[in-house]
């Protein structure tokens, strides 16, 4: 008898046990997004992004709106995941096929539901054209080319993209247009049973039906409700291996972006490994509660392991469920731990994410967030509120964040004191406290990039609304340029029913001034609407410059710098589309000062890229003849040594400086010469060199 109880007992044991673990349902499964599919061109991967209209069934539920996909794929929400490697160039051919309308002339307000773009929230890339560059829009029936130039040290992680022209950005996140971005991480140094972890990607995305008719928008419609989904299934089902560690890459994609909580049931373990695409300082954090809380812009990357059936909620509300699967595939020597399965581990972090706490700011801001504004301005993408150079660590007070999440594009930044659900020495790209934030600056000892770098609101109402502005940064690296021989560009017309206008012709360049360069054009057309201008600093690379109106040929370009070289072209547009391009018009400004541009300094340097490696880098002073700084200059030359890499070009900024980087990397004892070939347009002969 008492053997038989014995048995009896271990029997019901098992059998609770076993009772909190079920079978994989086969409906409505949680599934990991379609990857994008790169093409490989050798020196650089490229492929084709498309947003346009798009009708989906989310349960018993219909919704009509707009949304990502590979060209010659399915629309799907969120869209197909981008996996992105360090040290290589991506090129996305960004198609908006949605149906054409004019831009709007209005200012931060809502608008332009059908123009789109497409936004890497987190990438530490440029934020200048042809880079990712958020005042770039399109409207529909037209397309523009997108380079990522992925840094050899781009720490892997979960980052991800939405659209972000001002004025619709609400309306089409609102609508599902987002999707996640993945760097990979196996230069990180992580441990082998971490990357052996299975991978659950999940985007909770807040798609709100209830944005239709903003901004003038006709196209959303349907039955669904305002609602929380997870990879676009309404209260879906999740498996997994029972008792595995997996390692989940999350994103909360909500046109709010507020603090939410995310919650994983009972039955689980939770532990936190990285925060917006960067690995925490010390890795996992264990997670009592289960509960981690992030903005609707944030993502987390978490452990999990569940010995039973559980639920996943937002803000207590569930919105998926978890089945503990017995059947499927286990790993035991996966887990988020050192090597020993017990200890934690330190991450490795590149330079540009080095710890900032003791380091000595060089530059202080205060931000102060509102629900239409930015220190008390609206978004004018002419007019920068802050105006930085590229020599120091950044020191940022963030006020109003609580309601206003802060999202800085380009750089994470860094807490210098725990506050709030912020941690001390953590990175984070969206916060919603009011803190002190620090991020490095400095191009001598983190990559920095010239030019635009946006901040925002991320309630995205309030975003477009003008609760934007932009620092422009003074130094650091160049834009990143089209590979050539493949008929890439900035903009131009997908496809049209009718015959755009005929092309402009005997686009003349004439020299006014120092600061002066006037157009003029032959009108070779009866039906244009305008004339856009384009200018490049280097004949190759154009960029959108001015307007005109129907039959008018001419322009002047006025506020130039000295003895600079630009080259111009213009093209006709109607409702139809674009002409081709005019000849290309090439002019320099005349010296101001009377004396010729001179080098004043080349020092030359190195700079870890980490795990080893170290590019070449120049930085050139260059005075206007008289000994004074000379500021918009334009500089040619050429590295030589360990790097042979010819024809690098910049502009000078206002202390006369401009910075050069070698795109190549070494290891161990380097060579390096750089030498000047040109300013502006005047070659100099001998060229002036540096060596180390």
């Amino acid at each position: 008898m008492k053997m038989l109880s014995t048995l009896l007992a271990v029997f019901l044991l098992v059998y609770a046990q076993a009772a909190t673990a079920s079978s994989c349902p086969t409906e409505n499964l949680i599934t990991n997004p379609a990857e994008f599919d790169w093409t490989d061109n050798g020196d650089h991967f490229s492929g084709v992004m498309e947003i346009g209209e798009a009708s989906f069934t989310i349960g018993s539920d219909t919704i009509t709106t707009r949304a990502y996909k590979q060209a010659g794929g399915s629309f799907s929400i969120p869209g197909p995941t981008m996996k992105l490697v360090p040290g290589q160039k991506y090129v996305l051919r960004f198609h908006n096929t949605l149906p054409y309308a004019p831009l709007s002339t209005e200012h931060n307000v809502f608008k332009d539901p059908n123009v789109s773009n497409i936004h890497t929230h987190g990438l530490h890339i440029s934020g200048e054209t042809p880079g990712d560059d958020v005042t770039r829009s399109f409207e529909g029936g037209r397309g523009g080319d997108f380079v990522y130039d992925i840094p050899l040290d781009h720490m892997g992680g979960t980052y991800w993209y939405h659209a972000h022209h001002h004025g619709s950005t609400f309306l089409q996140v609102s609508g599902g247009a987002f999707g996640l971005i993945i760097v990979d991480d196996s230069l990180d140094q992580i441990p082998a049973n971490v990357a052996a972890m299975e991978e659950k990607h999940l985007v909770f995305g807040f798609l709100d039906p209830d944005v239709a008719g903003t901004g003038g928008d006709t196209l959303i419609e349907g039955t669904l409700s305002p609602t929380w989904t997870v990879n676009g299934r309404v209260n879906g089902n999740l498996c997994l291996p029972e008792n595995t560690w997996q390692h989940w890459r999350m994103l909360v994609a909500d046109r709010d972006a507020r603090e939410k909580t995310i919650t994983v049931g009972a039955n689980c373990e939770v532990a936190l490994m990285a925060r917006d695409g960067v690995w925490r300082t010390t890795v996992p954090k264990a997670l009592p509660t289960n509960s981690v809380t992030l903005t609707g812009a944030s993502r987390a990357d978490l452990a999990v392991r569940c010995s039973g059936d559980s639920t996943i909620s937002v803000d207590n509300q569930v919105v998926a469920s978890i089945y503990a699967d017995a059947g499927l595939p286990d790993n035991p020597a996966a887990h988020p731990y050192a090597v020993n399965g017990i200890s934690t581990w330190d991450s490795f972090r590149p330079a540009y994410l080095r710890d900032l706490r003791n380091a000595t700011p060089g530059n202080f801001e205060t931000v102060s967030m509102g629900a239409r504004t930015i220190n008390g301005d609206k978004f004018d993408k002419f007019v920068p509120s802050f105006v930085l150079n590229a020599d120091a660590v950044q020191e940022w007070t963030v006020k109003g964040a609580r309601q206003h999440p802060f999202h800085l594009h380009i750089y994470h930044m860094q807490m210098v004191n725990d506050c709030n659900n912020y941690e001390g020495g953590e990175y984070y790209d969206v916060i919603a406290t009011n803190c002190d934030v620090r991020f490095d600056l400095n191009a001598q000892t983190a990559k920095v990039y010239e030019g635009r770098t946006i901040m925002h609101c991320h309630i995205l109402a309030h975003e477009d609304q003008g609760a934007m502005t932009w620092a422009d940064v003074v130094g650091g690296i160049d834009p990143p340029t089209f590979p050539t021989g493949h008929g890439y560009s900035t903009h131009y017309v997908l496809a049209s029913p009718g015959d755009p206008p005929a092309a402009p012709g005997n686009l003349a360049a004439s020299t006014v001034s120092s600061s002066q360069i006037d157009l003029a054009w032959t009108d070779n057309a009866s039906d244009e609407e305008a004339f856009d201008i384009e200018r490049s600093s280097d004949g190759s690379n154009f960029g959108f410059l001015a307007t005109v109106g129907a039959n008018v040929a001419a322009y002047s370009d006025m506020g130039l710098p000295a003895a600079t070289t630009y080259h111009y072209r213009v093209y006709a547009r109607n409702a139809n589309g674009n002409s081709g391009f005019s000849n290309v018009a090439s002019a320099t400004t005349e010296n101001d000062g009377g004396g010729s541009p001179q080098v004043t300094s080349i020092t030359l340097s190195t700079v870890n890229q980490g795990k080893g490696f170290k590019s070449g880098r120049a930085v050139v002073v260059i005075n206007d003849g008289q000994g004074n700084p000379l500021a918009g200059a334009t500089v040619t030359g050429d590295f030589s040594g360990t790097f042979d890499e010819p024809g690098k070009s910049g502009t000078t900024g206002e202390n006369g400086t401009v910075v050069f980087e070698t795109n190549e990397t070494a290891k161990g004892a380097i060579s390096l010469t750089f030498c000047v070939t040109a300013i502006g347009a005047t070659d100099l002969a001998p060229p002036v060199c540096n060596s180390s």
